[in-house]
């Protein structure tokens, strides 16, 4: 086995459409070799300089998914490597990358690595556990972004290896030492993109870090980006007719800079527009409530107002229908914000009139939320939880482990035998959606300088 760094670049075709969450195999089971053989760079040097920003992208468990974690990866990177040319771009990847892949795509291979000071050798990354990830992580003291793709459930990121420490969780050991490698003066933020990532892992990671973190709140899908400039679910069927996958990217990176889809640069993940109904949810009921966007959590004293400009620094890095930064207008970081909030399907209409009524409900303070599926069990969440005094997460606990296939979001009035579907209060309330847009533009305004 070569176990070698090198600059990233996807070009294995497209898988079906598969949410990025656990299978039933993913939980506790000893699925074999793993694929996490290479470390990618895209500095052109070749090398890993430990002093610089570190902006860092971890594949995680991609069983099923074949590359398409890898590419929502690299679509990612090429976007921070244009907002941020100063900065390192590191990727822990979670698939092979041949010698014809990586030469189509101009890359270099790094003559250095860091990690064996850290008592972690490159071949150890072949079986990359939390306390691995951690420790690698630490070689990087100027952390600032890090993004999670691949399957995850409400308790934590899966890793590709067997075993105990194959979940990355607010209580895995070592984590908090974290803290104090995250770049304080680069507005430094975390994005779990992955199954239910926001139900105890977002929040949990925000408290122990100290920086804002968001998480899925349902199933999280991946989508390309289609011929009308909108993106869409990678599967047949999502797009209106007439719409079809593009081969250059000329969006999200604007007209100037037209990156090949082929290399990698046409693929996100986004939540989907329902409630999670999967392995870890009530067979009948699924999880009941969602949203359909990553939630960002700052569990934390918040004096600088950190949450803020975190958020509006991640919205700069998602790839979508333009690029933006804290020199764009208002408009511009509006016209992301809509993308970032509404789901495109098949029905036109259900986008515009979903943008209308988020810009309505951020001007009336009326209730709004952007989920079609099971609108009126949006969940309401602060910054800090999605738990409340009206609701809270149930799963059945067999010697201190949650089950699965057997946990909903319920009333805290509901019996612990009490079926979930009985417990299910509508939420009038919806004003979530309209707190996380305004902090986006308020950590805008501070970016800019205002």
């Amino acid at each position: 086995m070569d176990f070698r760094f090198a600059v990233l670049a996807a070009t294995l075709a497209l898988a079906a459409l598969t949410p990025a969450c656990a299978t039933e195999t993913e939980e506790g089971a000893d699925v074999g070799d793993s694929e996490d053989e290479i470390v990618a760079t895209f500095d052109r040097a070749g090398r890993i300089d430990i002093t610089k920003p570190s902006r860092i992208l971890l594949v995680g468990n991609s069983d099923k998914l074949v590359d398409l974690p890898l590419q929502a990866a690299t679509t990612k990177a090429r976007r921070y490597a244009q907002l941020y040319p100063n900065d390192q771009i590191v990727v822990f990847i979670t698939q092979q990358a041949n010698d014809a892949q990586l030469a189509k795509s101009g890359v270099t291979l790094v003559t250095n690595e860091p990690f064996s000071r850290a008592g972690v050798a490159v071949a150890d990354l072949t079986r990359l556990s939390g306390a691995k990830l951690i420790a690698a992580l630490r070689r990087f003291p100027r952390i600032a972004s890090l993004d999670f793709f691949g399957h995850s459930s409400p308790f934590g990121a899966l890793l590709e290896a067997d075993g105990p420490d194959r979940v990355l969780s607010p209580d895995s050991p070592s984590l908090a030492s974290l803290a104090a490698n995250f770049a304080r003066d680069a507005n430094p933020y975390v994005t779990l993109n992955g199954c239910n990532g926001g139900v105890y892992t977002a929040p949990g990671l925000s408290r122990a870090w100290r920086v804002p973190v968001a998480g899925a709140l349902t199933a999280t899908n991946f989508e390309v980006l289609m011929s009308d400039g909108r993106w869409y679910p990678n599967e047949p069927g999502t797009a209106p007719p007439g719409v079809t996958e593009v081969a250059v990217n000329d969006r999200s990176f604007g007209p100037a800079a037209r990156a090949s889809c082929a290399t990698g640069a046409c693929v996100r993940m986004k939540p989907q527009n329902s409630p999670y109904y999967g392995i870890w949810s009530n067979q009948d009921t699924g999880f009941q409530y969602g949203l359909n966007y990553f939630k960002f959590f700052c569990d934390y004293a918040d004096p600088n107002q950190t949450c803020a400009r975190g958020m509006a620094a991640s919205l700069y890095a998602f790839p979508s229908v333009r690029p933006i930064d804290r020199r764009s207008a208002d408009a511009e970081v509006g016209e992301v914000l809509a993308d970032f909030f509404c789901n495109a399907n098949k029905d036109p209409a259900w986008f515009d009139t979903c943008r209308a009524n988020l810009a309505a409900a951020v001007t009336n303070e009326t209730p709004f939320s952007p989920m079609k599926g099971a609108n009126d069990y949006s969940l309401e969440c602060s910054f800090r939880t999605c738990e409340t005094d009206q609701l809270k997460f149930r799963c059945d606990v067999l010697e201190g482990v949650p089950q699965q296939k057997t946990c909903a979001w319920v009333s805290t009035t509901c019996a612990p035998d009490a079926r979930p579907d009985k417990c299910r209060p509508r939420n009038p309330v919806k004003q979530t959606t309209r707190n996380e847009v305004l902090a986006y533009f308020t950590g805008h305004q501070l970016l800019r300088g205002h």
